[in-house]
């Protein structure tokens, strides 16, 4: 029977017997690129990861990371203390944990906000913050988890209907919420109605949550002190 012939989830099983044997040798032999091509879409996804092109990309946004960086550090030269700072243990650790972040998104937007982060580490700003911690933060939250962030900052402890008017917050932004509170950057406090029958949600961003929109270089209406 030829591999065309068989069920693709066959071939698969047997892919795996394989390659307990010689996994570098089956990854990249014939047979492999041909079950690849029976899987719509991720057959290309993985093919991609074997032939360098998902290194490449890495590669791609380890540059970036590096210029928005250097861009960031010209900003604010003049806020931090140590310049050896960057070539620190400290420093290595999280250019670590950056990297990893690398190999999981491909957002500009989120890429650059990992970029400040790391030069406003060095600021005198930081010293004495846990560095570390925001940015295993950053990476575990979306993008639209850090707009919800900001848009409870400037609301400050207004309320927040759960509506899609302008300046409240939408129903599907609830589990951003949620999200945000369990990591203590957002706050949330009940407040009923005189008539008792309702209780209203309010959320405001924390201390820590102020404080990481600014190491992430996002505008708040708090603290500017690395600006």
């Amino acid at each position: 029977m030829a591999i065309d012939d068989k069920p693709t989830v066959v071939i698969l099983q047997q892919m795996k017997k394989d390659l307990d044997g010689d996994i570098d040798r089956d990854l990249r032999n014939a047979t492999t690129a041909g079950v690849l091509a029976l899987i719509p879409g991720v057959g290309a996804a993985i093919q991609s990861l074997l032939d360098g092109k998902a290194r490449q990309n890495v590669e791609r946004r380890w540059v970036q990371l590096f210029a928005d960086l250097h861009e960031r550090i010209e900003e604010i030269h003049d806020s931090i203390p140590d310049d050896t700072y960057y070539g620190s243990e400290e420093f290595q650790t999280l250019l670590a944990l950056a990297y990893q972040q690398l190999l999981t998104t491909h957002d500009r937007e989120k890429l650059k906000m990992l970029a400040d982060a790391l030069a406003n580490s060095g600021s005198a700003t930081f010293q004495e913050d846990d560095k570390e911690e925001y940015v295993h933060i950053l990476r575990d939250l979306s993008v639209r988890d850090i707009q919800v962030l900001l848009l409870a900052e400037y609301m400050g402890s207004r309320e927040f209907l759960m509506s899609g008017a302008r300046g409240k917050l939408a129903e599907e932004d609830l589990c951003h919420l949620s999200r945000l509170i369990g990591l203590g950057l957002v706050v949330e406090t009940s407040v009923p109605d005189p008539d008792g029958r309702i209780t209203r949600r309010r959320f405001r961003t924390s201390y820590a949550g102020n404080r990481f929109l600014v190491f992430i270089n996002i505008a708040t209406k708090g603290d500017k002190s690395v600006r």
